[in-house]
């Protein structure tokens, strides 16, 4: 690392579109562990460092960096040092670091080393902020993670257990990863199968309804398919046995609910309170919406908690071949990877889609369409779908009522966040959640 300035690395951090620290002043940036890659006529350092701001909390970066005039400049800007990284991966390679090592997993197997091009195409996919990927020979994706946290990457441990441990195919099948084990460990990249010529659930959606008047039997029947495609997911999860304690459904119990109903009533204190300064309509709603979130306290508990997406919507969710794909199992990126990693209820990710759907609709609108009620048939058709394939499942509540009420409560939930994230970042758009919550009945 001696080859590096690094007293240009606070400068050249600035300047990434990854990075997530711009708005802050850096105090000063560590290297805290670096090893060195060679791969045919690339070497570069994949340096792992501490950003120490003058106010604030640390935060750790993935810097695959090579020395230039400027100080630094990003490695994996050449097509040579990307191929290297994904080489460790195939290879399950290992390359000493300064307190550890580099290793690369690979669990694909000999079916999943896939018939690539040599030389190696290496294209760069411009729409993440917040990482780095490419996609190799049209077949594999490579995601470099920039932005690093101690612990099990949700994303690492969610693909390989549907990969090694369950049937569940409908998702892009994780191939491998590279690892930073030491003191500084962390999961560094993650190889998937990739799926060509793949539309996102938002945009397909979003093209449909500015398409259809009123959404036509073809459309809520890819929307049945689409909770069938979950209540799967969500099967494959509760499937996992004592030796996945990861994985392992637990029961619900009554305190889960009225720990989430307490949440919940706390989320609206704070939410309202900030949101009928500019909605007053709001504070007209709130004791019906406290009720809201109270009865999931009262609900007799059944059925279990089970990992779940934890972040769905359809932005996460691809369509190919007149098939879903679900994908990106991050989690919440605000949160930390313990919290993403707990068990919860399956209705937050049946009541996460449900949301986006209202979203889309809205989306129509304010761009000009019509809204024509369509939220209402594409709802049901998505649960219907979900309960057809989940039907008698463990994690499920035994009773309908039950069901109903944790659903409309998880929904609130969501629309809670939605109402924050758009004040802080779209004020334009929070009549979207809001209209949503000035609609909902009041609770019988």
């Amino acid at each position: 690392m001696n080859t590096l300035d690094l007293t240009k690395l606070p400068d050249y951090l600035k300047h990434q579109r990854w990075f997530s620290g711009k708005a802050w002043p850096i105090k000063h940036v560590t290297v805290i562990d670096h090893a060195t890659i060679e791969s045919g006529d690339c070497a570069f350092s994949l340096a792992v460092v501490e950003v120490v701001y003058e106010l604030g909390s640390p935060e750790r970066y993935l810097l695959p960096v090579q020395p230039s005039s400027e100080g630094v400049r990003d490695a994996l800007e050449s097509d040579e040092c990307m191929r290297g990284l994904y080489d460790l991966i195939r290879t399950s390679g290992q390359v000493a670091s300064g307190s550890g090592r580099v290793q690369g997993e690979w669990i694909g197997g000999q079916e999943g080393l896939l018939a690539l091009p040599s030389p190696l195409s290496v294209r760069r996919l411009m729409v993440e902020q917040s990482n780095t990927s490419v996609v190799l020979g049209e077949k594999v994706i490579l995601k470099i993670i920039r932005k690093l946290e101690a612990g099990v990457n949700p994303e690492h441990e969610v693909g390989r257990f549907l990969a090694t441990k369950t049937s569940f195919r409908a998702t892009p099948t994780l191939l491998g990863a590279l690892h930073l084990e030491g003191t500084a460990g962390a999961t560094l990249a993650v190889a998937h199968r990739f799926v060509p010529d793949a539309t996102d659930g938002w945009k397909y959606t979003l093209d449909r309804l500015r398409q259809e008047r009123a959404v036509g039997e073809r459309f809520l029947t890819e929307m049945r398919e689409l909770g069938m495609r979950l209540g799967e997911l969500h099967l494959a999860f509760a499937s996992a046995t004592e030796e996945e304690p990861a994985f392992t459904p637990e029961p619900l119990l009554q305190e889960d609910l009225q720990r989430w109903s307490a949440s919940i009533v706390g989320e609206l204190g704070v939410t309202l309170a900030d949101a009928a300064r500019l909605h007053p309509d709001l504070e007209h709603r709130r004791e019906s919406l406290i009720d809201y979130a109270k009865r999931l306290a009262q609900v007799t508990p059944s059925g279990q908690k089970i990992r779940i997406h934890g972040d769905l919507h359809l932005g996460q969710v691809l369509r190919a071949n007149d098939q879903w794909i679900l994908f990106d199992f991050e989690g919440e990126p605000a949160r930390s990877f313990t919290s993403r990693r707990e068990k919860y209820s399956a209705l937050r990710d049946v009541a996460g889609m449900i949301r986006s759907f209202d979203y889309a609709e809205a989306t129509v609108s304010l761009e000009g369409g019509t809204p024509h009620e369509r939220v209402g048939p594409i709802r049901d058709a998505f649960v219907e779908g979900y309960k057809q394939v989940t039907r008698g499942a463990a994690f499920l509540p035994t009773d309908e009522g039950a069901f109903d009420i944790m659903l409309r409560a998880f929904e609130l939930e969501k629309l809670l966040y939605e109402v924050r994230y758009e004040l802080q970042n779209r004020p334009d758009w929070v009549r979207i959640p809001v209209s949503a919550l000035l609609r909902m009945e009041a609770p019988q």
